[in-house]
């Protein structure tokens, strides 16, 4: 009569900590993609092409940014042969991709895109205009998070 007992009951306990060992791998799958890294790029030319046109249709064709290390017009003293905006953050963390620059002239302020693309499509585009720093994810998370920097959603048409 044990024996009768004892196979049902070590059959109810395998299954339930398999259970739990699949609940596990489970939400530690998911705290791995929370906590994947930015991938950071350097350049303007790393820009995807679709997420550039959005930002030449949003600055009305007014769109023309310095990479990191290039002169800008930087003051309201405006040379014709300078773009307006520096690039100062460009990275991507699955289809999210952060954009960040100075906007130069009379009251220089610093810009963030944040855009998600999937399949050639621009899902979400959210743009924020601060006096903060915006040169790495970190700080733009913690902004973000604290409310130090707020994003608003742009309908792209």
């Amino acid at each position: 009569m044990r024996k009768e007992l004892l196979i049902p009951l070590v059959l109810i306990v395998c299954s339930c900590s398999d259970n739990k060992s699949e609940k596990r791998d489970i939400a530690r799958d998911e705290e791995s993609q929370s906590e994947q890294k930015w991938t950071e790029y350097n350049s303007k030319d790393s820009i995807p092409d679709i997420l550039q046109n959005a930002l030449i249709k949003v600055s009305n064709d007014n769109f023309e940014l310095a990479d990191p290390n290039e002169p800008f017009n930087a003051t309201d003293v405006i040379s014709d042969s300078l773009p307006r905006q520096k690039l100062t953050l460009l990275s991507s963390k699955n289809n999210t991709w952060r954009l960040a620059y100075i906007q130069g002239g009379f009251g220089k302020y610093n810009v963030l895109i944040e855009s998600e693309i999937q399949k050639d499509s621009i899902v979400s585009f959210k743009l924020g205009e601060s006096l903060l720093t915006l040169d790495n994810n970190d700080s733009i998370s913690k902004y973000i998070s604290e409310k130090d920097l707020v994003l608003k959603t742009v309908i792209l048409y």
